[in-house]
């Protein structure tokens, strides 16, 4: 019994003091950028190709599509897979592939 309220102790710390590192930082920036908002530091998403966008329309359109969740990771992740295949059991298997250790759910 003690061990078990020893290791709830020990994992109670380690949760606190990972949140308590977590918090937001201000950023440093360089001397000349002192002017420019917040908004224009973040960088520009690169756009997709031709052929990116054409695979995610078939597999949008013909392919089976699962819930993804992520516990071990804080917070839980939750986002969505999809992936084509003969069946819907090999589908969720190349899911399950791209996402190790999470849970694989069919999307509502």
């Amino acid at each position: 019994m003690r061990t078990h309220a020893c290791l709830g102790a020990v994992l109670f710390l380690t949760a606190s003091i990972g949140v308590g590192a977590a918090a937001p930082l201000t950023p440093r920036l360089a001397p000349g950028a002192a002017d420019i908002s917040a908004f224009e530091l973040v960088q520009e998403k690169k756009s997709d190709t031709l052929t990116q966008r054409v695979k995610r329309a078939w597999k949008d359109l013909v392919g089976y599509k699962f819930d993804v969740a992520c516990p071990f990771f804080f917070p839980v992740n939750h986002r969505t897979c999809t992936e084509t295949g003969k069946d819907r059991s090999e589908a969720r298997a190349k899911c399950a592939a791209q996402n190790r250790f999470c849970l694989i759910s069919d999307a509502r």
